[in-house]
């Protein structure tokens, strides 16, 4: 079933979700896959991307094997049904079966491995972690040392090692002897899975900042699991090209529950995935070489790609790009579009619905800039929400305002029942913390954010830990970080400080401040800009949407910089606009040797992989 307009979602829902999806839990899912589909190859690990590099095959039979497995070690080893167990895996073969398994078996707690030590063992921590799932240094060198660090500071945790070497030491177990001692049909002590039985703790809200644990529900991860593939229409046996890291539910359950509960094989390029420089430049190769229908990536991995030749591959196997995240320009999806002859289906989700809510319909008309319809038994809204979280009523349609979005795929909420405060609001609604607004064939057109999240490639940076580093620095008063807009990550961080009386420091200066008092690299700010005063609501909070109106300027006259330098006269002004929060407009005027179309032309060049929308005007 597919769908094209907004009036399908609203037909196919007149028949109960119960009784359009009997599959409760993950394991319904996962015997329902293996039971249709048995010796499909479901998972090809790829250690490299040449053609002679190893490819390892897993059949959807052996996929459920050693999920099975993997619950029953966990049993074996007294991680019991409300236990928590952390993932620390990369793509490769068997972090799927560690993920379900652990769901199935326990709570499982994938967390990002490129966080500092000190910060998976806080995440850990606050999920109750009595195991962990990790990689050996053989197969990925920076998590081991990590594990080494958080084992001494929680006592007692039980250590699974994926790619060891076969000796079991003191509290560290090898994950493969372990597995293939236990039986792979039956489960020892079987978990009770309902719809409401949790599953997963995913970490979110901005990972350099203070864990937020959403709850992942088994009867929520198979609704989307299943919503998530309608859009597309595509057979079993259809071939996904997975990059996104697993801890991710992009990479986790777009990129791996969802195609085997639709019958298709998920490749994995390499443990990196996108993060690998060989991933990108072989891309198309591997397209063509794994015949590849559905090709997913984050806005950065896309734009990567496209400057990529693709001369001398059969790309005929391609059917769609699916991308999310964060806003993909529309100059890139113009472009894929025009050069390769294929939709890009851009959608819109967070972990705190399990992946995706909203899609451009693949069969359908797919507005660029848009993120699509909502998917079935999602419901979607645009509200005006008070500080507090009260709900004061719906907006006018095509105005801006809050998206919630409320159903079954919605969390029940944080593990930590603080987090819910202005995110669970009443009646079951989701403030998604962006803004946006429908317009009336029940697009959604997403135009800002009314959290403080700076969106890096799709990577959550909380600016308070920039804000926090920055004012420990002798010369600084206050400090606020913004996104900084950026044709390639989409945003980066920077930040603006206003300093203390008499004293001084350079930018640069601040810049090394951040480089070592920051543990992740990702969220050191590119530029930190010194202000006289900072600007301050009446109750006397900084005033965020003048420095990132300030921020944008600085992105669009930078940009701008090359064509002035051709001897151009154009000036950009960033404004709020009704339709899409902020646009950048071009004010232009003749030069010699340059036309109007020349100009229009260039900008789109220059200016058109911004999220922020552009126009050109003459006079």
């Amino acid at each position: 079933m597919t769908f094209r307009t907004e009036a399908d979602i609203a037909a196919y829902e007149k028949v109960p979700v119960g009784e359009r999806l009997l599959l409760r839990n993950v394991l319904d899912l996962l015997q329902d896959s293996a039971a249709r589909h048995s010796n499909r190859v479901a998972i090809r690990a790829l250690a490299g991307t040449g053609p002679n590099d190893e490819a390892r095959d897993v059949t959807y039979a052996e996929i459920l094997k050693r999920t099975i497995q993997t619950a029953n070690m966990l049993t074996a080893h007294g991680i019991g049904h409300g236990d928590t167990v952390t993932i620390l895996l990369p793509s490769l073969a068997e972090t799927f079966p560690a993920l379900w398994g652990a769901e199935i078996g326990a709570i499982a707690n994938p967390v990002n491995y490129f966080l500092n030590a000190s910060q998976i063992a806080g995440i850990m921590k606050e999920a109750g972690s009595r195991a962990l799932i990790a990689a050996d240094a053989s197969l990925f060198p920076e998590i081991w040392p990590k594990v080494e660090e958080i084992r001494k500071t929680i006592p007692g945790l039980a250590v699974f090692r994926v790619g060891g070497s076969g000796k079991s030491e003191v509290g560290i177990f090898e994950y493969e002897s372990e597995t293939a001692a236990q039986p792979g049909d039956t489960l020892i002590s079987p978990k009770k899975l309902e719809r409401d039985t949790l599953a997963a703790l995913f970490h979110t809200g901005g990972t350099t900042g203070l864990p937020k644990l959403a709850r992942h529900t088994h009867g929520a991860l198979a609704l989307a699991a299943w919503t998530n593939t309608l859009n597309f229409g595509l057979e079993p046996g259809a071939v996904m090209i997975n990059p996104m890291p697993q801890f991710h539910v992009g990479g986790s359950i777009m990129g791996g529950l969802a195609p085997i509960a639709a019958g298709w094989t998920v490749v994995l390029p390499t443990p990196l995935g996108a993060r690998n420089p060989n991933v990108v430049r072989d891309w198309w190769s591997l397209v063509e070489r794994h015949q590849v229908a559905i090709a997913g990536a984050v806005p950065t991995t896309l734009a990567a790609v496209m400057n990529v030749t693709r001369e001398g591959h059969d790309l005929s196997s391609l059917k769609v790009f699916l991308s999310g995240g964060s806003t993909v320009p529309v100059e890139l999806i113009r472009r894929i579009e025009s050069e390769i002859g294929v939709p890009v289906v851009e959608g819109y989700g967070m972990t705190e619905v399990h992946c995706y809510s909203t899609m451009n319909p693949m069969h359908g008309e797919c507005r660029p800039g848009s993120v699509g319809l909502r998917l079935p038994y999602t419901e979607v809204r645009i509200a005006d929400v008070a500080p507090d979280g009260t709900l004061k009523g719906d907006c006018v349609l095509g105005t801006i305002g809050h998206v919630l979005m409320r159903g079954p795929q919605v969390t029940p909420g944080y593990l930590d029942k603080r987090h819910d405060k202005g995110a669970m609001l009443a009646d079951g609604w989701l403030d998604s913390g962006d803004l946006g607004r429908l317009d009336k064939d029940g697009y959604l057109w997403l135009t800002g954010r009314s959290k403080d999240l700076i969106i890096r490639g799709g990577h959550n940076i909380d600016p308070i830990v920039i804000e926090e580093a920055l004012v420990r620095h002798p010369a600084v008063e206050t400090a606020a970080a913004v996104g900084l807009p950026d044709t390639y990550a989409g945003e980066l961080p920077m930040a603006f400080v206003q300093l203390r009386p008499d004293a001084s420091a350079t930018p640069e200066e601040l810049r090394e401040w951040c480089g070592k008092e920051i543990p992740e690299r990702a969220a050191v700010p590119v530029q930190v800009v010194p202000i006289p005063v900072m600007p301050l609501t009446g109750v006397g909070k900084i005033f965020k949407p003048a420095l990132r109106l300030d921020a944008t300027q600085r992105a669009f006259e930078a940009a701008l910089a090359p064509l002035k330098a051709e001897g151009a006269k154009a000036e950009v002004t960033v404004r709020s606009d009704p339709n899409y929060g902020l646009l950048a407009v071009v004010r232009a005027s003749g030069a010699p040797g340059w036309s109007r179309q020349a100009i229009e032309t260039k900008c789109a060049e220059l200016l058109g992989g911004f999220q922020i929308r552009h126009a050109v005007e003459f006079g």
